[in-house]
């Protein structure tokens, strides 16, 4: 997004590229937040998530924000009673106790809504929330070529249950979809290759195979024959 177009206290949509750039990568973490939020950047790569904004830079093209989470950790400060109960050493000394916290009934851990706050996110990873997953013409050339692959020396009625299957794949995901950016990116692949699946079906609906195979598919060309190159 155009860094004049981003307001402060507004939720926008954050896509980490693959490859961190260099700033973010290598900043040297100063706190236990700054190593959490740096940590959780190196495991969105290639994923997107929410990001509320709390700060603005216009000339360095950067925002700072919260991610609203949820965790099981939790962290307890003792007591000055608790500390000569428990005979600790150092009775004017600081002492906590972390660790997760179970439902012991539901055998679970409890979900606990916290936050994680990100500096210096650029302002170019930022879209309006809600812009949906398109993708590539390579990656759809790989998705359609994987099922291809998989479908071949598969007959009509094998190939017609994997249909169905991966139609119910593709219901499930959108479900999920909803309220999960990892699901939606899912739901994209699942939508092309429901579509290859029912498209091989109707080939051989057509046509005199009794097993299917690329080389045999009319709607092919020498092209879709070869393994997509990124």
């Amino acid at each position: 997004m155009r860094t004049r177009e981003i307001q402060v206290g507004e939720t926008y949509m954050v896509c980490v590229p693959q490859r961190l750039p260099p700033h973010v990568r290598d900043r040297r973490p100063g706190s236990r937040e700054e190593f959490t939020a740096g940590l959780r950047l190196h495991l969105y790569r290639g994923n997107r998530f929410d990001l509320t904004v709390t700060a603005v830079d216009p000339v360095k093209r950067t925002v700072d924000g919260y991610e609203s989470a949820t965790t099981s950790r939790v962290r307890l400060a003792l007591t000055l009673e608790q500390v000569i109960t428990l005979g600790l050493p150092d009775i004017t000394g600081h002492y906590e106790i972390e660790g997760t916290l179970p439902d012991v009934e539901a055998n679970a851990p409890v979900e606990l809504p916290t936050s994680c706050s990100y500096t210096f996110i650029p302002t170019r990873w930022l879209l309006p929330p809600g812009t949906p997953t398109v993708l590539s013409q390579w990656s759809i050339a790989f998705y359609q070529y994987y099922v291809r692959e998989e479908a071949t020396g598969m007959s009509l009625p094998e190939v017609s249950a994997a249909t169905e299957e991966s139609q119910e794949k593709e219901r499930n995901l959108a479900g999920r979809a909803l309220d999960d950016y990892r699901a939606e990116e899912y739901l994209r692949s699942a939508e092309v290759k429901h579509a290859e699946w029912r498209r091989i079906e109707a080939v051989m609906r057509r046509s005199p195979m009794t097993s299917y195979s690329p080389t045999d598919d009319p709607e092919l060309s020498e092209a879709d024959l070869e393994k997509p190159r990124p």
